[in-house]
């Protein structure tokens, strides 16, 4: 049984799916069509059936649910079973009177003008108020060595009845894999690719995947966390994100940036100590997708500075070697 019935147009299709990934991230199911939708069963039995047994309606309203009759009858139906219903507004706009009548006393969440992320947790307290209260999740404390000696400590929440592991500061789903799994399976990506191309292709995926993972995960310490424009807070960013990547075992990030206001240009480093993703056996570049994950956090955290990272150090290229060392340069 899904807890939240999503209600919601098409045209807020992503902004919906959105909410859904961070409820269940946290723990709460959700049933949005047509995602959740039983193919045995017609598709308005589908709907009638969720909002009986969920706990709460959320309703995704924008301008387009006044042209829905999809919508009005949902929510009719939610209102005729006297289900909670909570209305999440995601931009101004004046509801049409048959809203109006069912929503005018409901409590209602304005989740704009800032982006939808921003009011996770504000939606969230909200729909707290009607799901039963369950068993916090177990908490898993993993240390991870440092080079130094000391030891880094990164909290994970469990869900035993799930068998799946949050990390509360961004409510998203972590995965633990032995390093030579994940190797084994970039690698053989890798060599396909190489097979069907060349090295230069494989390299260029890589790093364009990575690329895209950097500046997506950026995204998110951009919008959590805001330092302003100046140098340092660039740098306070810059450290936030090491500390973390270093305390999920990623390796041991660190960084630094020099701005030449005289010359108005940009340099500095990053440095990754025994990177999880260096294929020392045989050698594929798998490692690409780091250099492009690092300019992907490192372009979006400097306020969408534009960077190249080159590779100054390679484990790859010397066996006595541990430390990935990019330089930064602004292009």
């Amino acid at each position: 049984m899904k807890k939240v019935f999503i209600s919601y147009t098409s045209s807020d299709k992503d902004i919906a799916h959105s909410i859904v990934d961070y409820l269940e991230g946290s723990g709460i199911d959700c049933f949005i069509a047509p995602r959740d939708v039983d193919a045995g069963m017609p598709y308005a039995s589908n709907l009638m059936k969720a909002i009986e047994e969920c706990e709460v309606v959320l309703l995704v309203a924008s301008h387009a649910i006044n042209k829905s009759e999809h919508v009005l009858n949902e929510v009719d139906v939610i209102v005729d079973r006297n289900k909670p219903l909570l209305p999440v507004f995601v931009e101004d706009f004046e509801l049409k009177s048959d809203y109006r009548y069912y929503l005018g006393r409901k409590q209602w969440i304005i989740a704009y003008p800032d982006r939808i992320d921003t009011y996770f947790d504000k939606i969230t307290d909200a729909l707290d108020n009607y799901l039963p209260k369950t068993v916090k999740p177990k908490i898993v404390e993993i240390e991870t060595p440092k080079p130094d000696g000391g030891k880094a400590s990164t909290i994970f929440e469990y869900i035993p009845d799930r068998g799946i592991m949050i990390n509360p500061e961004d409510h998203q789903r972590n995965v633990s894999f032995r390093t030579d799994t994940l190797i084994n399976l970039l690698g053989g990506i890798y060599e396909k690719v190489e097979a069907i191309s060349d090295a230069e292709t494989a390299e260029r995926i890589f790093y364009d995947s990575g690329f895209a993972s950097g500046t997506n995960f950026a995204e998110r310490i951009n919008s959590q966390w805001d330092t302003g424009y100046s140098v340092e807070g660039m740098r306070q960013k810059l450290a936030k994100w090491c500390q973390f990547d270093s305390a999920v075992g990623w390796g041991y990030f660190t960084s630094e940036i020099d701005v030449d206001e005289e010359h108005d240009c940009l340099t500095g480093t990053v440095s990754i100590n025994e990177a999880f993703i260096v294929d020392n056996m045989k050698k594929r570049k798998i490692c690409s997708f780091i250099r492009g994950y690092c300019t992907g956090v490192v372009s979006t955290l400097l306020n969408s500075i534009e960077v190249e990272l080159t590779c100054r150090e390679c484990p790859l290229k010397s066996k006595f070697k541990c430390q990935c060392v990019f330089d930064i340069r602004e292009k």
